[in-house]
């Protein structure tokens, strides 16, 4: 009787061990084009809620890009013709020891780790080229191509060392560095602009695009009372939206991607703007993009109206030219908007929605 009361335990032990590995640590969130995994030498195909275990070596091919989901601690996107090997991850988040190693043997990888220091400590380290390189909560980029080594920081601050035999080098916000053998590491800053263009194109050398340049411009020109919604980058939506045309949109705020239409689309109706009864007169409201013509910026109002959200244009000159604002007004307080704004990231993956104040609702561009 206690030999099957053993036998027992184990296999309830055993199953509860493989339901926390599911999905508990490490998995694959989207997919665009090819992916793959090299498990104990067996080629294969990754798609989305498929699970990544110790020792595996992620392969993106040419032309795709994947992103895993970390354990709700923040998210990895692997760039096209990246791979990266797991040398050591937990079993479970619960697990006694919680350190975990990626190596970046070639490509662009880019962590978002967002841990809370209420949370305990889980060691997470990046090594790239000859490079070893320990994380605290941030937003990071990792290049590692024809045998030159680059780190980024976009927030946080990387703590790395490098194999050359130079001593611990602490690397700070915001900038990149690339890792010559023997010597210091090579800085160069960047604006808040900057990621935003690397973000898309998977590129540390990306140049800043136009629509990062401008939305730079707009958050900080003629609205003094601007407040940023301080939120994290949050994880791209399974496939990329296509980028606009050159400067046919402008962001609202740094980091402001515009949802595709069909997320719109697809969105079920609600009654109004989230969190703001019908006809709300406050004078708090949500920039959620500008664009140079009226016709573009009435396309995206559509859009968000259709799916239950009582947006509205407005003209704005900003360093002598001429924008319109798809917005959403009315809001009471400055809270209300962050809400709404917060919603409203959350609900179509926007990346950086501002709120100010924009005067009552009901005020259109002509």
């Amino acid at each position: 009787m206690m030999r099957v009361s053993l036998q027992v335990a184990a296999l309830l032990l055993g199953a509860a061990v493989s339901a926390a590995r599911a999905g508990d640590v490490l998995t694959v969130d989207s997919v665009a084009g090819e992916a793959s995994v090299d498990r104990l030498g067996t080629h294969i195909s990754l798609k989305a809620g498929d699970q990544l275990n110790e020792r595996d070596v992620v392969r993106v091919g040419a032309g795709g890009s994947l992103t895993l989901d970390f354990s709700g601690h923040g998210f990895v996107e692997v760039g096209p013709g990246a791979e990266f090997g797991i040398e050591k991850m937990p079993f479970a988040s619960y697990a006694d020891d919680l350190k975990t190693i990626f190596s970046l043997t070639r490509g662009y990888l880019r962590v978002v780790w967002k841990l809370s220091p209420l949370a305990g400590r889980w060691p997470l380290y990046v090594y790239f080229g000859s490079q070893h390189a320990a994380l605290i909560p941030g937003e990071y980029f990792f290049d590692n191509q024809s045998g030159v080594a680059r780190a980024c920081v976009a927030a946080g601050h990387l703590s790395v060392l490098p194999n050359a035999g130079t001593e611990l080098q602490k690397l700070r916000p915001s900038a990149c560095y690339r890792f010559v053998a023997g010597l210091p590491p090579e800085r160069v800053a960047h604006d808040a602009s900057a990621w935003i263009a690397v973000r898309r194109s998977f590129d540390i050398d990306a140049p800043t695009s136009p629509e990062a340049m401008l939305a730079a411009n707009d958050a900080g020109s003629d609205d003094p009372v601007a407040d940023p919604v301080p939120a994290p980058t949050p994880r791209p939506a399974a496939a990329a939206p296509k980028p606009p045309p050159a400067a046919s949109v402008k962001s609202a705020g740094p980091g402001l991607a515009t949802p595709k239409a069909d997320a719109l689309a697809a969105a079920p109706p609600a009654a109004a703007a989230p969190g703001l009864p019908p006809g709300g007169s406050g004078e708090w409201g949500v920039n959620v993009a500008s664009y140079p013509t009226l016709e573009d910026a009435n396309k995206h109002m559509q859009q968000l109206r259709g799916a239950g959200y009582a947006a509205t244009v407005q003209q704005a000159l900003v360093k002598d030219h001429t924008w319109f604002r798809v917005q959403l007004k009315g809001y009471p307080s400055a809270d209300a908007a962050r809400a709404a704004a917060g919603e409203l990231q959350a609900r179509f993956a926007y990346q950086g929605l501002w709120v100010n104040k924009t005067g009552p609702a009901g005020a259109a561009a002509p």
